[in-house]
C-alpha cells in the first residue's frame, strides 16, 4: 500500500507541505504553485538545484513544528495542479535523481514510509482518498489515523453499518462524508488541530492534547475523539460547543445519506 500516490489524488505531508502557520488552501496552494514555476527554469543538474532549493527555502514559509523539516522540492507533478509530488524524483526531472538537493537524501526519502501506512488497511486508505478527492484534505485526513477512524466509526453507530468502499458510489454519501472530513480543514485560524490529538509545545515538539470537560465544568462529549483530534479545547483557537454541534450534524447528515440497500452490519 502506498498513500503518498493515489490513483486520485496524493499527499505531501512528509515533505513539510502542512508545518505552517497558514494552512489555509490558497496560501498552501500558491507556495507549491511558486516552486513548481521557479524549478521548472532550473537545469536538471545537482548544482543548479541546490542553489535553487536554497533560494526556495529561505522565501518559504516559516516552520510551525522546527524539527520538521520543510523540503523546497515538493511541487506540483501536473499542469492543473491537482497532485502532489518530489519535483527532484526521476520520475518528474526525466531522468536525473535530485532528491539529494532537498531537504532530505535519497535513501532517507526511498525508505520512509509514514506511520499511517502501518495502521490504516487498503480500504480505510482507499476510503480516504475516495471521499477528499484533492492533496490539500486529502493530507490532512491520511495522517491523522484515529481522526479518519472516530469519523467512520461516528458513522457506522448511527447507521448500524460500517462504512465500506462501496458505499461511496452513492454520491450524497460520499458528499455527506467529505464534509465530514472536511472538518480537519474548516478550523479557527491559528488552531493546532489540524495535527490531530497533538499540539505544539514550547520545543516544537508534539504534546498529546486533551479536552478536560472537569475543567470546563461539563460531561464529556459523545463525541470525543473527534474532537480532540480537531484541537476542541480552550487553547486550541476553537469553540468546543460550536464544534460538538457541528460534528453531530454532520454524523448525522452522513446517516441520511447512507445508502440502505445491501449494507454489511457491525
Amino acid at each position: 500500500m502506498n498513500l503518498c500516490q493515489r490513483r486520485q489524488t496524493s499527499c505531501g505531508a512528509c515533505c513539510g507541505l502542512y508545518n505552517r502557520e497558514d494552512l489555509s488552501r490558497e496560501s498552501v496552494r500558491a507556495e507549491l504553485e511558486r516552486r513548481t514555476l521557479a524549478l521548472a527554469r532550473v537545469p536538471r543538474t545537482p548544482e543548479a538545484f541546490r542553489v535553487a532549493a536554497r533560494t526556495l527555502a529561505a522565501d518559504g514559509p516559516a516552520p510551525l513544528f522546527p524539527s520538521v523539516r520543510i523540503c523546497p522540492l515538493l511541487g506540483f507533478l501536473d499542469a492543473g495542479g491537482e497532485r502532489v509530488g518530489c519535483l527532484g524524483h526521476p520520475k518528474a526531472t526525466g531522468g536525473a535523481d535530485l532528491r539529494d538537493c532537498g531537504a532530505y537524501d535519497v535513501l532517507t526519502c526511498d525508505a520512509f514510509l509514514c506511520p499511517s501506512h502501518a495502521w490504516l488497511t487498503e480500504e480505510e486508505a482507499e476510503i480516504a482518498a475516495t471521499a477528499t478527492g484533492d492533496f490539500h484534505l486529502y493530507g490532512l485526513v491520511i495522517t491523522d489515523v484515529p481522526f479518519l477512524r472516530a469519523a467512520l466509526d461516528g458513522v457506522a453507530a448511527r447507521t448500524g453499518a460500517r462504512v465500506l468502499l462501496r458505499h461511496l458510489a452513492h454520491p450524497p454519501f460520499r458528499a455527506a462524508l467529505e464534509r465530514l472530513l472536511a472538518l480537519k480543514e474548516e478550523l479557527a485560524p491559528g488552531s493546532d488541530g489540524l495535527f490531530g490529538a497533538f499540539r505544539p509545545g514550547r520545543d516544537g515538539e508534539p504534546v498529546p492534547r486533551r479536552i478536560d470537560y472537569d475543567a470546563l465544568g461539563r460531561p464529556a462529549s459523545p463525541h470525543d475523539e473527534i474532537l480532540t483530534c480537531v484541537g476542541a479545547d480552550p487553547r486550541s483557537g476553537n469553540d468546543l460547543d460550536t464544534l460538538e454541534s457541528e460534528v453531530r450534524e454532520r454524523l448525522d447528515a452522513c446517516a441520511r445519506a447512507f445508502p440502505t440497500g445491501g449494507t454489511t452490519r457491525r
